[in-house]
């Protein structure tokens, strides 16, 4: 088996969204239906005591055909004013506290909710990082940039690793990486470090600072960085730069689209831009730590990747690092789905 084209993209989500049920033992207050009412607002502040936040993914009750238990935590043993008042309530008949077993965690998905629910009713509460299934269009519009830097990676990177930023489904900045002459330069970063240094210059353009050329804040000429040029010259060059034996991959319609990107940013973003606020980071790999931690502090929105990186790969392969909730940033990660095909 072969990989062939892309077809679709799965959402990198945290491991929680894959976990089997983990259960705990907690005790409750069995007692007859036409009293329960009664006895839990007896015993709901003792409850609230026990549980805390940490399991407020648990129902207070579950029903039966005759009964209804109220989950009182894990303690067996209740507060003796509140057992007096709830035993007053049963007709002065001694009360049945019985264990059961609980999930310890609350779900993260439709299909963990149905499941662990069967030991105890449990709440689902949509995640709010859970991301919306993706349209077709917004897949064909994922493929296209996404093979525009795989192409980028092969053509310029010395590792053939290549990443393009797009916003507003515009190219802004895009490079292969240069590994092999100097360390940290992955494509990532070689690709952020443009979108600042066009940041800088927009942000004195639109203040209306002169500058002669000298004056300019120099961009390397590395054979790895997609060349800085005219709209009339990236579209003279761009069969080159973007070649590829499958035709289907980028056309001239891109290579046009590229062009124009890389020389109309001044209009199309806000002087007030921050960063890569609202930016799309499509790669062939996943990044490593360093890159990732780079696409957080940039402000990336949402991180679309090819090749899986086993060794160093920061979004799925050896840490979720867009899961970490200790981060004061987060972003969405897809990875592509190939088809696969016979040799």
């Amino acid at each position: 088996m072969m990989e062939g084209d892309i077809i679709d993209f799965e959402n990198v989500y945290p491991d929680t969204y894959g976990n089997n049920v983990v259960l705990i033992p907690m005790y409750c207050l069995e007692i007859r239906k036409d009293i329960a009412k009664e006895c839990l607002n007896v015993v709901k502040d003792y409850i609230n005591s026990q549980l805390h936040s940490s399991y407020d993914h648990l129902k207070r009750c579950k029903r039966s055909n005759e009964h209804v238990q109220i989950l009182l935590g894990v303690c067996a043993n209740i507060p003796n004013d509140i057992r007096k008042q709830v035993i007053l309530i049963n007709n002065a008949e001694d009360i049945t506290i019985k264990k059961v077993y609980v999930s310890k965690h609350a779900p993260m998905t439709r299909k963990q909710y149905v499941q662990w629910s069967e030991f105890w009713p449990l709440y689902f509460r949509k995640p709010t990082n859970e991301l919306p299934q993706l349209t077709k269009e917004q897949k064909n519009m994922y493929i296209k940039f996404l093979n525009i830097s795989i192409n980028i990676g092969k053509q310029f990177g010395t590792c053939q690793s290549g990443c393009i930023l797009t916003w507003d489904n515009k190219i802004i900045a895009c490079s292969g990486d240069n590994v092999k002459n100097h360390p940290l330069q992955h494509a990532v970063i070689l690709a952020i470090e443009e979108v600042a240094y066009k940041l800088r210059h927009m942000w004195l353009i639109k203040k209306g600072v002169q500058l002669t050329k000298d004056q300019f804040i120099p961009w390397g000429t590395s054979n790895n960085r997609v060349p800085e040029l005219s709209a009339q010259e990236i579209s003279e060059q761009a069969g080159h730069v973007y070649s590829t034996s499958d035709k289907s991959v980028c056309g001239s319609s891109v290579d046009t689209q590229v062009a124009e990107g890389c020389v109309k940013i001044a209009t199309q973003v806000s002087m007030d831009q921050y960063l890569c606020t609202n930016y799309y980071a499509y790669l062939s790999h996943e990044p490593c730590f360093m890159c990732a931690m780079a696409m957080v502090h940039s402000r990336i929105t949402c991180v679309i990747f090819d090749q899986v990186n086993k060794q160093n790969g920061a979004l799925c392969s050896r840490e979720k690092l867009h899961c970490v909730k200790a981060l004061n940033h987060h972003f969405k990660v897809y990875k592509a789905v190939r088809k696969h095909r016979e040799l």
